[in-house]
């Protein structure tokens, strides 16, 4: 059996998320809607720990970033550390967002 990846949070992904169910909760009126999404999303980055390169990759942006969405509304960047086993999620996005420049580097 493949032995599977952690997955880690930068900081700035994590403030996205929570950001984001402020946004729900004010809009819904229900800190019970956003707080489903924040499970929502946090369980779906956690099933890249199986089959993290299942996702498309973005090497045009980024040497090694792979994108994903959640459920239509969220866009999710990660890369895959092999020596570490370890799934890193860089950055979530509002899938309305216009989010290659943000993540594109200069040696991309």
């Amino acid at each position: 059996m493949a032995r599977k990846y952690q997955v880690s949070f930068e900081p700035e992904a994590e403030q996205a998320i929570f950001d984001r169910a402020d946004y729900i909760a004010e809009q819904s009126g229900s800190r019970t809607v956003a707080d489903r999404y924040v499970e929502g999303i946090y369980t779906f980055c956690r099933s890249l720990s199986a089959f993290p390169r299942r996702n498309i990759k973005r090497d045009d942006l980024r040497p090694g970033l792979h994108i994903t969405n959640y459920l239509g509304t969220a866009v999710i960047a990660y890369e895959v550390e092999e020596d570490t086993k370890t799934v890193h999620i860089l950055a979530v996005f509002h899938s309305s967002q216009s989010y290659e420049n943000l993540l594109k580097t200069d040696s991309a």
